[in-house]
């Protein structure tokens, strides 16, 4: 690439990066991830927290919410009755301090990954 390419292609690039920045009369404009970084943590802990219970959970509780063998005794996610007398309030708990066989999660998962963790698992049917 020659000198002059080069020069008129950082100019272009500083002019896509700058320009977007400033609104009219050189007032800053916040950047659209800033908005998204404000959206409520709530909106994204379905999905983040089934990525979690993939990873942490469904080696015992199994990956449709039915608890294998290893997890004998523990509730069956998807049964509807358990669902509906269960709140993510409780589920959290229940993952922060453990319960029988279950090893609390507290330390291992921050508190926004338990909340989404127990968000996912109230969708599970």
């Amino acid at each position: 690439m020659k000198k002059g390419s080069t020069v008129s292609l950082l100019v272009i690039l500083a002019l896509v990066v700058v320009l977007p920045a400033t609104a009219k009369g050189g007032e800053e404009v916040k950047a659209p991830a800033a908005a998204a970084a404000t959206a409520p943590a709530a909106a994204a802990a379905p999905a983040d927290g089934k990525a979690l219970y993939a990873a942490k959970c469904a080696m015992c509780h199994g990956a449709d919410g039915m608890a294998k063998k290893m997890a004998a005794g523990s509730a069956n996610f998807n049964d509807a009755e358990w669902q509906k007398k269960t709140t993510a309030e409780t589920i959290e708990k229940t993952v922060t301090e453990g319960k029988n066989k279950m090893t609390k999660w507290e330390g291992k998962l921050t508190a926004e990954q338990i909340k989404a963790v127990a968000a996912y698992v109230k969708t599970i049917k």
